[in-house]
C-alpha cells in the first residue's frame, strides 16, 4: 500500500506582493486599518478544490511576509500580474522555498501568458482555470507520479464552482470581499487578455453559491463586496436574475451589502439594468473607457464603445442610477496624436469621472494586439524597465510618456478631481442612497478620524480648502450622499501620492531603433 496516498499532505498557497497600483491603495492603507483592497480569490478558490484532500495554509504578502519556515510539502504560488516587480517576487519565492526541499508550483496570468519563462523556477507549471487539473496533482502526488505540467484546456463548467475557502484568511485584513459570477466576455477588444485566458462564452456561477459567498463575508464582518467579473453584465439574461436575487438578500440585512463591479458601458443602454443595480445596492462600476475618440476605440475593436453614440451622455445616464462610474482610460493607440492628452482630460471632466484609471497602452503575451505589433516590427521585446512595450506612430516615445505624465498631473490636481466628483454628484442629486448603511465600527470610526485629521489638522492650506469644498459642495447638492465625500476624500490621499511617487519619478529612456521624430500615419506604415 502506497502510504503517501493514505495521509494528508500540506498545501502552502502564496500570493505575492504586487507593487503600488492605481486601484491598489497602498498609501491610504495607514489610515484606514486594513492592509489591501481584495483578498486573492484564485487561491482561496482552488484551496476549495482540494480541501478534502489536504491541509491548508495561505500566506498573502500583500498583508504580511511570507517567506519563513512551513511544513507544507507543496507551495503554489500564484502569479497575477505581468510586471516586473511582481514577477521577480514570484521568483523570489520559488526559489527560497525550492531551497527548503519544497514541491514549488506557479499558476496564474504568468503562467498562462509566459510559461516559457516561469517553467525554469518551478517543479510543476499550471496553465488554464485550475479547478480541474489541482485536483488531479493532488492524486497523481499522492500515488508518487506526478508530472511537471499541468493544462487544463478545457473551460470550467461554473455551475459545479466551489465556496472559496474564505475561512483561510481573516477578512478584516481587506478592504472589501470578493465573488466572481461569471467567467469570460462576449467582446473581443485587441488589447484584452481575458478572453485569451477564460474564452468569449460567458459561463455564470449557480446563484444560490453566490449568495452562500456573500453570506459567509458578511458573517466575516465584510460591507462592501467587489464583483470581479471582467464584465458583469455580459449575460443579461442571468445578471438580472442574479440582481433580483441580491435585492431579496438585502431586503432582510439590517445593514445591506454594497456592491462594485465592472461593466462594459452598453450598461447605460439597459434602463431595467440600471434600475435592478441600483436597487441592489450598487454603488459603482467601473467602465473601460480607454478613449474619447472613435476612431482609437474602433482600432482596438472596442465596438461596444464605438457604437455608443455620445460616451459622456452614456456616463451620465449611469451616474443618474446613483452609480458612481470609475473609467479605464488609454493612451498609445496607433490614432493617437499628442492632441489626444487634452482630449482625455476634457472628457474626463465633463463626464465627472472622479476615479479614473490612466494607462499606456502595452501589448500583453498572446493577445490580437501582441501578436499585430510584433509582425508590424514595432514590439520592444527587451522592456528594459520602459513604460510600455509598444513604439507609438504618430508621436514620439519621449511625447508620449511626458504626455502621459502631464496628463495624471492635471487630472489629479485638487480641482480636477473635486470637479469631476461634484459633476458626477450632481448627476446623483436626486438619489438618497438608502442602502449606504454600513455597521457602526470601531475600525470606521477611527478611519474616518484619521482622514479628517489629516486634511483639517495639516499647515497645507490648499490640502484644507479642498477637502471643506469637498463636503460642503457635496452638502449643497445632495447631502445624502456625505458619506462618499469622505470615501472620495480618502481614495485621494492615495491617488495624490500614488502619482507623485510612481508616476511622476517614471524615467523616460527610449528603447532602441525608435524613430527619431513623430511622422504621419501613413508614411510611418510604409517605412
Amino acid at each position: 500500500m502506497n502510504e503517501s496516498a493514505d495521509r494528508k499532505h500540506k498545501v502552502l498557497f502564496i500570493q505575492p506582493r504586487v507593487p503600488p497600483s492605481f486601484w491598489g491603495m497602498e498609501y491610504v492603507a495607514p489610515y484606514v486599518g486594513h492592509s489591501c483592497p481584495n483578498p486573492p480569490l484564485g487561491i482561496l478558490t482552488l484551496a476549495s478544490t482540494i480541501a478534502a484532500d489536504c491541509d491548508l495554509e495561505i500566506r498573502d504578502e500583500n498583508v504580511r511576509p511570507v517567506e519563513f519556515e512551513t511544513d507544507a510539502e507543496i507551495v503554489a504560488i500564484s502569479g497575477t500580474f505581468l510586471d516586473e516587480f511582481h514577477v521577480s517576487r514570484v521568483v523570489a519565492i520559488a526559489s527560497y522555498f525550492r531551497k527548503l526541499g519544497k514541491i514549488v508550483c506557479i499558476g496564474g496570468p504568468v503562467a498562462n501568458l509566459t510559461p516559457d519563462d516561469m517553467k525554469a523556477h518551478c517543479d510543476v507549471l499550471f496553465r488554464g482555470e485550475g479547478e480541474l487539473t489541482w485536483p488531479q496533482f493532488i492524486k497523481d502526488f499522492k500515488q508518487g507520479a506526478y508530472k511537471d505540467n499541468y493544462v487544463q484546456e478545457e473551460k470550467f463548467d461554473m455551475s459545479q464552482a466551489p465556496v472559496p475557502r474564505i475561512d483561510l484568511i481573516s477578512a478584516k485584513d481587506y478592504g472589501a470581499g470578493i465573488v466572481q459570477t461569471t467567467r469570460g466576455c462576449p467582446f473581443s477588444c485587441e488589447f484584452c487578455d481575458i478572453i485569451v485566458v477564460f474564452g468569449r462564452k460567458v459561463r455564470a456561477k449557480p446563484i444560490a453559491t453566490v449568495i452562500a459567498e456573500l453570506t459567509l463575508w458578511a458573517n466575516a464582518g465584510q460591507h462592501m463586496i467587489f464583483f470581479c467579473d471582467d464584465n458583469f453584465v455580459g449575460n443579461r439574461v442571468y445578471v438580472k436574475a442574479l440582481l433580483r436575487e441580491l435585492i431579496k438578500f438585502n431586503a432582510k440585512r439590517k445593514h445591506p451589502l454594497c456592491f462594485f463591479t465592472q461593466a462594459s458601458i452598453d450598461t447605460a443602454k439597459d434602463i431595467e439594468l440600471m434600475e435592478l443595480m441600483r436597487d441592489a445596492n450598487f454603488a459603482g462600476i467601473f467602465v473601460g473607457i480607454e478613449s474619447p475618440r472613435k476612431s482609437s476605440l474602433a482600432e482596438t475593436l472596442k465596438f461596444q464603445n464605438v457604437c455608443t453614440k455620445d460616451l459622456v451622455e452614456a456616463v451620465h445616464k449611469i451616474q443618474s442610477y446613483g452609480l458612481w462610474v470609475s473609467g479605464g482610460m488609454i493612451v498609445g493607440f496607433d490614432h493617437d496624436d499628442n492632441d489626444i492628452f487634452e482630449e482625455q482630460y476634457n472628457f474626463l471632466q465633463e463626464a465627472g469621472v472622479v476615479r479614473a484609471q490612466l494607462s499606456l497602452l502595452h501589448a500583453v503575451p498572446m493577445t490580437p494586439l501582441y501578436d499585430r505589433i510584433k509582425l508590424d516590427g514595432r514590439l520592444i521585446e527587451n522592456q528594459e524597465k520602459l513604460a510600455t512595450n509598444i513604439k507609438p506612430l504618430l508621436m514620439t516615445y519621449e511625447e508620449m510618456v511626458k504626455g502621459y505624465i502631464e496628463l495624471h498631473k492635471r487630472t489629479y490636481s485638487y480641482d480636477a478631481y473635486l470637479e469631476r466628483y461634484l459633476n458626477s454628484l450632481a448627476n446623483m442629486k436626486e438619489h438618497t442612497f438608502s442602502g449606504d448603511k454600513p455597521a457602526p465600527t470601531l475600525k470606521n470610526m477611527l478611519a474616518l478620524l484619521n482622514v479628517v485629521k489629516f486634511y483639517c489638522l495639516t499647515t497645507d492650506g490648499e490640502r484644507r480648502q479642498f477637502f471643506l469644498k469637498m463636503i460642503f459642495g457635496t452638502l449643497k447638492i445632495n447631502p445624502h450622499a456625505w458619506k462618499w465625500a469622505i470615501r472620495y476624500a480618502t481614495s485621494y490621499i492615495h491617488f495624490q501620492k500614488f502619482i507623485e511617487l510612481d508616476i511622476l519619478s517614471t524615467e523616460i529612456r527610449l528603447p532602441r531603433e525608435m524613430p527619431p521624430q513623430s511622422m504621419p500615419l501613413e508614411e510611418l506604415k510604409a517605412s
